[in-house]
């Protein structure tokens, strides 16, 4: 059962993208699977096609599926920058997105579809006193819109807590929705809602950033990294070969460990 999201965002040491990208996927990833707490990753990257002009300088946006949000927590302190979680030097590390999100409002518009595509991202600040009306709004009114939208599969509302965090800062945003999409109608129809749902008068100013981001990777397992086929381990060999010995030593402190 999945109790909370964890949402990351994270850029690339200019220059090393295809790096960061390599151990993301082939190694990090993989590693954090391998902890308890967790049930699903996967990793999406920067579109160039948005529905709205960014706010941010975010590269890639992963989401994992976690049953217990604060082992998962724990098992990050614990490990981080060890052996069992080595951290490539390809990743900036100068501010750290991961926060985890607990569901609100969960719509699968047919489950039997298959989600092959990206993500919209809405990122969402409610206007100071009316966050119980906005809440109450945007769970039955604008969700069950928003997936009415072509190209749609699913969409969440999901609200941050101080509980099972895995860093000490807070989020500026602490509402998500998440829409998973299949092709370009779904971005083109929240280009054409933006404006309403930036303008509504139960957000703050500037309180909704909505993003798209293009799949990198399908979804990935627990089960698929504790049991991993041949050629899913030897990609994640030959990653580690690669990285080498260019990973961080340092930077416990920011996820509050050191």
């Amino acid at each position: 059962m999945i109790e909370a999201v964890l949402v990351v965002l994270t850029k690339a040491v200019p220059g090393l993208e295809s790096d960061m990208d390599d151990w993301y996927t082939n190694i990090h990833i993989r590693d954090a699977l391998r902890f308890r707490g967790s049930i699903t990753a996967q990793r999406f990257g920067w579109s160039a096609d948005q529905p709205a002009p960014p706010g941010f300088d975010w590269q890639y946006l992963a989401l994992y599926d976690v049953f217990d949000p604060p082992r998962f927590s724990s098992e990050h302190w614990e490990n981080a920058l060890t052996s069992r979680m080595k951290v490539s030097e390809a990743i900036d590390d100068s501010l750290l997105y991961d926060y985890h999100y607990y569901p609100l409002h969960f719509i699968d518009r047919d489950p039997a579809v298959a989600h092959m595509g990206g993500v919209i991202f809405e990122q969402l600040r409610p206007a100071e006193g009316r966050e119980a009306e906005f809440r109450d709004w945007y769970g039955t009114s604008y969700l069950p819109q928003a997936v009415r939208r072509p190209g749609v599969k699913s969409g969440a509302l999901l609200t941050y807590r101080p509980e099972g965090q895995m860093i000490l800062s807070h989020p500026d945003h602490p509402y998500v929705g998440i829409y998973r999409i299949n092709g370009p109608a779904a971005v083109d129809a929240w280009r054409q809602a933006h404006d309403r749902l930036a303008g509504s008068t139960l957000l703050a100013e500037g309180g909704a950033l909505v993003t798209h981001w293009d799949r990198i990777t399908d979804k990935i397992t627990k089960d698929a990294v504790q049991h991993p086929t041949a050629a899913a381990l030897a990609e994640e060999e030959r990653a580690r070969a690669h990285m080498g010995d260019r990973v961080k030593t340092g930077g416990a402190e920011k996820l509050g460990i050191a």
